[in-house]
């Protein structure tokens, strides 16, 4: 669950425990003194490294199955990307398919953070923006990426941390269709 506080400013900070890296590996913990052997801290810190935030190369597999998408990477940060591929678009006069122009990405970092960015036609932010924050996610950006594009192309920026990856990718994608951008 979510904490919220607020700092000097006032500005609320959204984290759950799980957004730190201050683990205790080995040594000292809140039970005392560690009798875990050094090899086997060794171990988990490997393995934690490996393993981004529970998100393995398999598991990215399937945080992209949720999406449609596939894995642009798994580690460090698993990284999963669907095209859009019902905008025609053009940037100078010239069609592009480019991944720059056309995703839908969403990040997962073993910090908890999870983060999205899709395109939108401008008939689709307002109703992105509403499904996502319905979906108690954090719409962070909203702006344009090239000059002389046809349609206008405009990008939306959202995250959260303490969302699960799969609950983060399922909210993510249901907004995405609610709002129509995939069928």
């Amino acid at each position: 669950m979510a904490r919220r506080e607020f700092d000097n400013d006032g500005n609320q900070n959204f984290f759950s425990g799980s957004d730190r890296d201050d683990t205790n590996v080995g040594g000292d913990n809140e039970f005392g003194p560690s009798s875990e052997s050094p090899m086997r801290r060794s171990k988990r810190k490997k393995d934690r490294e490996d393993n981004v935030g529970g998100v393995n190369e398999s598991t990215c597999q399937r945080l992209a199955d949720i999406i449609g998408g596939e894995v642009v990477t798994a580690a460090p940060v698993c990284v999963v990307m669907r095209l859009r591929d019902d905008i025609r678009a053009k940037i100078l006069g010239r069609r592009t398919r480019s991944p720059l122009a056309l995703p839908f990405m969403l990040s997962f970092e073993n910090n908890g953070l999870n983060l999205g960015e899709t395109v939108l036609l401008q008939k689709e932010v307002n109703p992105m923006l509403d499904a996502l924050r319905r979906r108690g996610l954090i719409v962070t950006a909203f702006h344009n990426h090239w000059l002389f594009d046809e349609p206008r192309l405009m990008y939306m920026h959202w995250e959260n941390v303490g969302m699960s990856p799969f609950e983060f990718a399922r909210n993510s994608f249901e907004a995405a269709r609610e709002a129509g951008l995939f069928k």
